[in-house]
């Protein structure tokens, strides 16, 4: 999910350590029950999912070529685990002693083990082959529970050397691996006086797959003699189709002293970047020499070093957003023709930092390992293109630290966090969310909430405030109805709004987006009830998006003013402000159904005032007319005075199965006026 920015900002959303950055996901989080995040304290506390268990790596010495060394790996579990899984996974320029198998450009060795609450520790030899940087790596994920809690991962980096080693990696360039030889025989392309440069790129996933790297900046740099400068002859992008590149230039003399590629993490609409967002990541393939003009120079099938994969891995899995971006523009969104805004992930090996989408900067953080689930990567790029899509408004935030994909949260926090999940799972095509320990959920869960049972990633508890149900549900509305999440993201870039109610019921009936009682029907399989006259419609255009409709008024209270910002969008209720005696009112009737154990009122409300002190003299009653009895819920005066909007929650459940009046009411006394602002207002049920 985004990062809470706490700088002033008119986008500043609520900090989670995952929550689209706000907190590392990231999005967002299924957990495998509330139990275990009530016990697991371990791991990154900015983190969005409470860890079980820790991993600390360590070296007793920094081996230099030919040299060994012993790891020592640390576990430490809050939880028993009868059958966890430890892997270890290091590159191929180092030897383990023990079986390994490749996967990708490294070697991974694995065994079982089980843990207890008492520290243990286990340790094996390590020969260095080659010099470069490495990454050693232990993770500890449970075999028999499908939970991201009940894992851990550490590592450690070291550069080695011929002679002298040294703790760490630096820099953002690496050599070229060639993955596949030159190609036998091809048709040349280079004309008389042309130098023409062919090849590929790949990266791998964590399983080792190879993938093709596509719309990868690609360039030929070389020198005309051996004491010119180096130039950039030719460049373009890898093939978006299959990573393929073919490029051509007219060379400035008869044979180039020099030629290579290199290949650029950044290009015009998106780019990973290390963690200061100072330097992209580059990697060369090796330098031929003495290439003479009308050639066509086949170098082969190139990848990144193991060191920077993962981040390459994550370059390569925004391709699968931009496919479906439908702009119709050269950009994310159809907002802009040119000088695009350019999607920004942080990430460097060993990051600690992650995972989470800056609403203020405007990048994504990512953990070390966050590459390694793609539906990590979709999530918090789907939070980046949800705030493109709005033009870079945001909600305020009511997320709660940690908050998690099957639990209730808040009705922003469901929204914003379940769009970027049905990103996810959509993009993907799988309907889940997917962990980096390879843990998932299954957003297309229809099953209602048993409440016999612990909520979790099977059992997730009801309605719109739930991101798991928001994301599901948004899944087969782009699968069933609209045809694809087109119309959802041209609805999105022209109106905002906070909540997925108001989104369903205010703003997509504005695109000419359905909502039918077929696809209201459909909403209410995820246990969403926004069927008429029932739960999610109990309160008709809550966000005031729509003036005044659906509401009764005195007092000219709806609006849309400038004097102070709206909760959500641009439309809100200013009750009070006279400095005078004075009442208005807000009214309208609503029906709860009858068939719920709940029911509760929610709104926004922010208190401006100019009296002091402790004494109350304005008043905002909320009241339920039930035919000749009014009752008062609640009552805010100017004591309550703040600088922002706050959550209130009233209950509603003792008018199940009728229909009343919801009253909002201000009182002023004769001087100094106090501003009562509400937005947002809605009913949930369960």
């Amino acid at each position: 999910m985004p990062r809470l920015n706490r700088r002033p900002t008119a986008i500043a959303v609520a900090a989670a350590a995952l929550c689209a950055a706000l907190v590392p996901l990231g999005p967002a989080a299924a957990h495998a029950s509330t139990q275990a995040a009530a016990v697991c304290t371990l791991g990154d506390p900015r983190s969005e999912t409470p860890q079980c268990v820790a991993v600390a790596v360590s070296l007793d010495r920094l081996p230099s070529v030919g040299e060994s060394a012993t790891v020592r790996v640390q576990l430490h579990s809050q939880v028993p685990i009868d059958r966890a899984k430890l892997t270890i996974r290091l590159p191929r320029t180092l030897r383990l002693d023990q079986p390994t198998k490749a996967v990708g450009l490294d070697q991974v060795s694995e065994q079982e083990v089980a843990l207890t609450t008492d520290p243990r520790a286990l340790t094996f030899r390590v020969t260095a082959l080659a010099a470069g940087p490495a990454q050693i790596e232990a993770a500890v994920s449970d075999t028999q529970a499908n939970s991201p809690e009940r894992s851990g991962r550490g590592s450690a980096l070291v550069t080695i050397g011929n002679d002298t080693s040294r703790a760490g990696v630096t820099g953002s360039a690496s050599r070229a691996v060639t993955r596949q030889p030159r190609t036998a025989k091809f048709t040349s392309t280079a004309t008389a006086g042309q130098i023409c440069a062919r090849g590929s790129f790949a990266v791998t996933d964590k399983a080792g797959t190879w993938l093709p790297a596509r719309n990868v900046a690609v360039a030929v740099l070389g020198k005309a003699s051996s004491s010119s400068p180096t130039y950039t002859y030719a460049s373009g992008l890898t093939s978006a189709a299959d990573g393929t590149y073919n490029l051509c230039f007219t060379s400035p003399v008869s044979q180039m002293y020099s030629l290579n590629v290199r290949f650029t993490s950044g290009m015009s609409v998106w780019q990973v970047t290390n963690n200061a967002g100072t330097s992209l990541y580059t990697t060369d393939t090796a330098t031929r020499y003495y290439v003479s003009s009308g050639t066509d120079q086949d170098f082969g099938g190139s990848a990144p070093a193991s060191i920077h994969m993962r981040g390459w891995h994550a370059f390569e899995t925004l391709n699968l957003l931009w496919a479906q971006r439908a702009s119709g523009t050269g950009c994310w969104t159809a907002r802009e023709t040119s000088n695009c805004s350019k999607l920004t992930i942080h990430w460097q090996p060993g990051s600690t930092d992650g995972t989470y989408y800056q609403t203020g900067a405007r990048y994504i953080a990512l953990a070390d390992a966050d590459p390694d689930s793609e539906h990590l990567v979709l999530h918090e790029s789907g939070h980046a293109f949800q705030h493109m899509l709005w033009g870079f408004w945001w909600p305020a935030s009511d997320c709660p630290s940690p908050h998690y994909i099957h639990l209730r949260s808040g009705a922003m926090c469901a929204w914003t966090e379940g769009f970027a999940n049905a990103i996810t799972g959509y993009v993907k095509g799988d309907g889940r969310f997917y962990w980096p320990n390879g843990a998932w959920v299954d957003l297309m869960n229809t099953t209602p909430y048993d409440p016999s049972q612990p909520a979790s990633g099977t059992n997730m508890q009801d309605g719109d405030w739930v991101e798991g149900r928001v994301a599901g549900s948004m899944i087969d509305l782009w699968r069933s109805v609209d045809g694809g999440p087109a119309g959802t993201f041209d609805n999105l870039r022209r109106y905002t709004v906070g909540n997925y109610r108001d989104w369903f019921n205010d703003r997509r009936p504005l695109t000419g987006l359905d909502t039918s009682s077929a696809t209201r029907d459909l909403l209410y399989r995820y246990t969403i009830d926004y069927r008429t006259g029932t739960s999610g419609a109990i309160v008709a255009n809550g966000g005031f998006e729509s003036g005044t409709t659906s509401w009764s008024i005195t007092g000219g209270v709806v609006g849309n003013w400038t004097a102070y910002p709206a909760q959500q969008g641009s439309w809100y209720a200013w009750m009070g402000g006279n400095g005078t005696t004075n009442t208005d009112t807000l009214a309208q009737q609503i029906t709860i159904p009858s068939g719920v154990s709940s029911a509760t009122l929610g709104f926004y409300l922010r208190i401006a005032t100019q009296e002091s002190g402790s004494t109350v003299y304005d008043t905002l009653k909320v009241q339920v007319v039930d035919g000749s009895t009014t009752t008062t819920l609640g009552t805010w005066s100017n004591v309550n005075a703040g600088s922002s909007y706050a959550l209130r929650s009233l209950s509603l459940s003792n008018y199940r199965g009728k229909t009343v009046t919801l009253k909002f009411v201000s009182s002023e006394d004769y001087s100094l006026q106090t501003d009562f602002l509400i937005d947002t207002v809605g009913v949930t049920t369960s």
